[in-house]
């Protein structure tokens, strides 16, 4: 399918529903997803030992454990770097930690520091969690890597009469150059970043976290709800799977493959 389709942004998350990192280029690892995205979340409501297995069993995870923007929006005034193995957490402009081990109980000075400084969580039960094997993905079982289209973003401002920031939506790839929502028709195709070759897994639902503008705790939006007014469903953007791995950059030739 000959598209004049252009890379925008890329993205990578290190922490689950923190900030987003952008950079001019993404290592693409096979089955497996984006290097360093999503390899550390917060969760709740768990024992100790609950906590372990949701981190090494992948199969035992489930959304509603995560801490999240959806159900604490106090986590967009978070941001993170993730430099040489070394992880820095701030809230806002202040360093709260540095860590460099990140094996279980040395992990949670970072939930206690939270905690600490959040009267909200101060009495909940939550554990910051590590696993560069198996991320922290809302698909559970599938490493996944987001994808929206700038003309969808477009036409959904037109459409709603509202602006609308794309970092809201998380994605990890925002492109241009497909026509509004046609990525949402390209489910079990594949397409081709650079030399990277990805399965177009599925679209992508969204739920209430889409409702804050990136690092805002104030909801503007009701963002599912306003994508059903207009559509009838709440997709935007696509789920892809890396069927190989390497580098993708910017200026990368990206095309939609007949097969």
């Amino acid at each position: 399918m000959s598209q004049n389709i252009q890379i925008k942004k890329f993205y990578y998350s290190p922490v689950k529903s923190f900030n987003l990192i952008e950079d001019n280029k993404l290592n693409i690892l096979q089955d497996k997803g984006i290097e360093n995205d999503r390899i550390f979340a917060l969760i709740r409501n768990k024992t100790k030992q609950d906590a372990i297995k949701f981190q090494n069993k992948q199969y035992l995870r489930n959304n509603q454990s995560y801490l999240s923007v959806k159900n604490t929006p106090l986590l967009n005034s978070y941001k993170v770097s993730f430099k040489n193995n070394q992880l820095r957490i701030f809230k806002e402009n202040t360093e709260l930690i540095t860590i460099n081990n990140f094996d279980f109980l040395n992990l949670q000075k970072v939930s206690f520091k939270i905690k600490k400084n959040e009267d909200e969580l101060k009495n909940k039960n939550i554990y910051f969690l590590y696993n560069i094997n198996s991320p922290f993905f809302d698909m559970i079982n599938d490493n996944v890597i987001s994808l929206i289209n700038l003309e969808s973003l477009r036409d959904f401002e037109a459409k709603s009469g509202i602006k609308i920031d794309h970092e809201r939506f998380r994605a990890n790839i925002v492109i241009d150059g497909l026509a509004a929502m046609q990525e949402l028709e390209l489910a079990n195709k594949k397409i081709k970043i650079g030399n990277v070759v990805f399965n177009i897994f599925c679209n992508t639902p969204r739920c209430k976290a889409t409702s804050f503008p990136y690092r805002s705790k104030i909801l503007d939006i009701n963002l599912p709800q306003k994508l059903n007014e207009i559509y009838n469903h709440i997709d935007f953007g696509i789920y892809l799977k890396p069927l190989t791995s390497g580098q993708v950059f910017l200026n990368d030739t990206v095309c939609i493959l007949d097969d």
